[in-house]
């Protein structure tokens, strides 16, 4: 079972727990260099590392555009499930999908964007993301790496499970599916991080995982739909979305949100949905900000690429 302080979602004036030092380390990593210091409470300084997990909402962490960056986010996996009390086989097969995700960022840097000295990312540098969401059997734990290629090495889609037995490269896929079951897959979206967002992919899996290691704000709470709106206008917002507009009735138990022209997002005390430009209508719970925000912004970014994307990147919800 988590300490409260841990799984209460950003109250106000909650101090970090813990060590003062452990704050600084889970503050989002190399992405937030300068931050306010560790005694500023979590409603001051959002939370981005693993403590966010914790809390029911999106652990976000910078990969450094380097080889180390398939060891850190086999770390910062581990550290995020371990808050969550994890089962240990679900635990060693999330942190090896990690690890396979990461390793394929070594491919993609030629978006990224270096501060003068050449040294230190500053935007479009590889991103591990993880959150949880329902799903049609209870709960699952997803996974993405995000680079800001929109497309792949040699500009071939890799197929999961397609690499020759003797290749040295391009198996990767193929564990992550056959340890996920299945729950994988890749999608066009924007950075999480960064002195701004960059476009790009994230490449993804998810896994089933016990009720027990689902934080209480995520199981019980239900936000009003304004709330919610509003709690999506700013996360879209942030995520470098402009011109969100959100419309209120109060009355009617209900709210919208006009992303752009043929992307609506509407809000009831009980779901929330949205239809895809091929009629497809995708819905969540309330609770499910994170994944909601996630869905509009994939969604945004292949209609910016027209018919040809025929929105199949997109991860559904089993």
């Amino acid at each position: 079972m988590l300490p409260q302080s841990l799984v209460t979602v950003r109250p106000p004036a909650l101090a970090w727990p813990g060590d003062p030092d452990d704050a600084d380390r889970w503050r989002g990593g190399p992405a937030a260099d300068g931050a306010a210091p560790a005694s500023q409470t979590l409603a001051d300084t959002p939370v981005t590392g693993p403590l966010a997990l914790a809390q029911g909402d999106c652990c976000a962490w910078q990969l450094p555009a380097d080889a180390t960056c398939a060891a850190v986010a086999r770390e910062v996996f581990a550290e995020a499930t371990g808050l969550l009390g994890l089962p240990g086989e679900l635990k060693l097969d999330g942190v090896a999908m990690a690890s396979e995700l990461a390793a394929n960022t070594l491919h993609a840097h030629a978006n990224v964007e270096f501060d003068g000295a050449g040294g230190q990312a500053v935007a479009g540098a590889p991103e591990l993301w993880i959150y949880l969401r329902r799903a049609a059997s209870g709960w699952e734990l997803v996974c993405k790496v995000f680079d800001s290629l929109s497309g792949w090495k040699n500009d071939l889609v890799p197929v999961a499970g397609e690499a020759e037995p003797d290749a040295v490269s391009g198996r990767g896929l193929g564990v992550v599916a056959a340890l996920s079951a299945g729950r994988c897959g890749h999608h066009l979206t924007r950075s999480r991080l960064g002195s701004w967002r960059v476009p790009g992919k994230a490449v993804w899996f998810a896994q089933e995982v016990p009720d027990t290691c689902v934080p209480s704000p995520l199981r019980h709470s239900r936000l009003p739909p304004w709330q919610a709106a509003r709690a999506l206008e700013e996360m879209l917002t942030e995520r470098g979305m402009g011109g969100v507009l959100r419309v209120q009735e109060p009355s009617a138990e209900m709210a919208l949100l006009s992303v752009r022209y043929g992307l609506t997002v509407w809000c009831r005390s009980a779901v929330i949905w949205w239809w895809t430009p091929g009629s497809r209508r995708e819905q969540r719970v309330p609770t499910d900000l994170v994944d909601v925000a996630e869905q509009v912004v994939g969604l945004s970014a292949e209609m910016d690429c027209g018919a040809d994307s025929r929105y199949q990147g997109l991860d559904r919800v089993r």
